[in-house]
């Protein structure tokens, strides 16, 4: 993509923010590749004024992807997001890690003990969200520009003495006003730790990680959509639980 189209794709994508849902990006406005969708990342967020507050990562064909999720939509539990702030409102239940200290960009990659020693282990809820009105049809690098659907992460307290658990099938009980809402799956992504240190690695060309940041490494629930006015809560069992409501 030329600057030119990489400055059209975030206008539109920061119209649909502040406006309606879209069917999709200009036909001569769509990433063509990967780093066309993390140019149109970045350009949203320049546009918006807003600073990285944390990272949502998964598995592609191509390996590990990265989406930006706004500082302002980084919450802690129990939250309550009022529901007019969302075009859906789509819950996923993931292992998240919280960085308290940095992770500058530097030449050679980051290790597992150096990420595990910079970062605590947390429940979350990520609040999937969409600036089109049917994301599952679009293409896959339209909605990696973005921001992969985010809406908002909420995560809960740190968790203490997982180290040796399956954290790909952690025990996970997600309600919402009290029924039942969601069936845990388990991480099909691979394990929590290796996709947090992929995304670490990954963004290093991009800032790297400041401290405070939170990744966020997949769901365990896939995703389920739920309705303004109701309280999920996720019960991790030994890794804590986190909550988060739609006021309308």
């Amino acid at each position: 993509m030329t600057p030119d189209q990489v400055e059209r794709a975030a206008g539109v994508l920061v119209a649909a923010r502040k406006g309606s849902a879209i069917a999709s990006l200009p036909a001569d406005a769509i990433p063509q590749s990967e780093a066309d969708a993390y140019q149109v990342q970045d350009a949203v967020i320049a546009k918006l004024g807003e600073r990285i507050g944390g990272w949502k990562t998964g598995v592609l064909p191509t390996g590990v992807f990265v989406a930006p999720i706004f500082a302002s939509a980084v919450h802690t539990s129990p939250a309550a997001l009022p529901a007019k702030g969302f075009k859906i409102i789509g819950i996923e239940c993931e292992i998240g890690f919280l960085f308290h200290r940095p992770l500058p960009p530097r030449p050679q990659p980051y290790t597992r003990d150096e990420m595990l020693a910079s970062a605590t282990l947390h429940p979350t809820i990520e609040v999937v969200d969409s600036r089109f009105q049917d994301f599952r049809s679009l293409d896959r690098l339209i909605v990696l520009a973005d921001n992969v659907s985010n809406g908002g992460l909420v995560y809960g307290t740190a968790a203490s003495g997982w180290e040796g658990m399956d954290l790909a099938h952690p025990p996970i009980e997600v309600t919402a006003d009290g029924r039942h809402f969601a069936d845990c799956t388990g991480l099909r992504a691979g394990n929590p730790i290796d996709l947090c240190l992929g995304a670490v690695n990954h963004v290093n060309s991009r800032g790297g990680i400041a401290a405070g940041t939170v990744i966020t490494t997949g769901t365990h629930t896939g995703l389920v959509f739920t309705e303004p006015g109701v309280k999920i809560v996720a019960d991790f069992g030994k890794l804590g639980r986190v909550e988060v409501s739609f006021p309308r």
